[in-house]
């Protein structure tokens, strides 16, 4: 993960938060009809935490706790269009034993809020090779309570963030597809934007 400030220009070079994700489809697919999958979330906290560093020097790439969620994801084919949209919740857990210096006080633990999201869109097939897609995201975190060592607490509002995805996937082999992805934020506490390049890593021996 690369991070940029430009107000007080600081950067970072590091890995972000490992996540793993399990899903389950209960039934099997039928033609015209709307297909749904369960799915679980463990994220883990391999990032930068936010809480172990000096925040004046210094930028974060994780969360700084691990989280568990999960959630419904559910799409119908309407040819040659997808839509797709999912429902899910996220439960934070609690992170002790920090000493970091914030001020004149002493952070030493961070309770972290539940989450709620959910989002809706489209995929369109442009040609065989050529795919867009189109989505919304909304997402709720719950209030974050900071402790410090004299008894102190602060607490972090809540917040409501919405943001706009656009994705172009590109088949650049039979097996693989390229996709790139710019986000808009739509709301204050959103990004303003982000930009991500994906593509699968297959391992030799794993599969046939």
């Amino acid at each position: 993960m690369v991070k940029y400030d430009t107000e007080d220009e600081l950067n970072v070079y590091d890995f972000g938060d490992i996540s793993f994700t399990a899903r389950w489809q209960p039934f099997a697919y039928v033609p015209g009809k709307a297909s749904a999958t369960f799915f679980g979330t463990l994220n883990s906290k391999t990032g930068v935490s936010p809480y172990e560093i000096d925040i004046k020097e210094q930028l974060s790439t994780g969360s700084g706790y691990y989280s568990v969620g999960g959630g419904l994801s559910m799409s119908k084919v309407l040819d040659p269009v997808v839509v797709f949209g999912s429902l899910s919740a996220t439960y934070n857990l609690t992170e002790d034993g920090l000493e970091q210096v914030r001020g004149a006080r002493l952070l030493e633990k961070v309770e972290p809020g539940f989450g709620l999201s959910g989002s809706a869109g489209f995929a369109y097939s442009l040609s065989y090779d050529i795919s867009l897609s189109i989505s919304a995201q909304v997402s709720y975190s719950d209030q974050t309570v900071l402790t410090f060592s004299n008894g102190d607490q602060a607490v972090a509002q809540d917040q409501m963030t919405g943001f706009l995805s656009m994705s172009l996937g590109t088949r650049v082999s039979d097996m693989t597809i390229v996709n790139t992805s710019l986000g808009i934020g739509l709301t204050e506490d959103a990004p303003d934007f982000s930009l991500g390049i994906s593509l699968p890593i297959n391992f030799s021996g794993l599969k046939e």
